[in-house]
């Protein structure tokens, strides 16, 4: 099962043995280096297995509207998902958007 996101998403290529933290570290290349499609296709498999740092990264492409459809809901809900984590870029993100909403109402 480990391999067969890995297969599906083109990058089996890559090793067998990639490690769940070595993809995510792939992904944060990938975005480095404008690959937005595959970058979200690697970050898109994180949310779906509860990574916060990789929904963190998820929001911020889906928040761009880079490799995905621009969704700024979508982006704000992977936000507070890895903030529920602990995971504090994501924590001090969101404290940044209530922040926002305060100073305009």
């Amino acid at each position: 099962m480990k391999n067969l996101w890995r297969t599906f998403f083109g990058f089996s290529d890559n090793g067998a043995d990639e490690t769940f933290a070595q993809a995510l570290e792939r992904a944060k290349h990938l975005l480095e280096i404008n690959n937005y499609e595959d970058a979200c296709r690697v970050l898109k498999y994180a949310e779906k297995y509860g990574n916060a740092e990789g929904m963190y990264q998820y929001g911020w492409c889906c928040w761009r509207g880079t490799g995905v459809v621009e969704d700024a809901v979508k982006a704000v809900r992977l936000w507070q998902k890895a903030a529920s984590m602990g995971y504090q870029p994501a924590i001090r993100r969101c404290e940044s958007i209530k922040d926002f909403i305060a100073s305009i109402q």
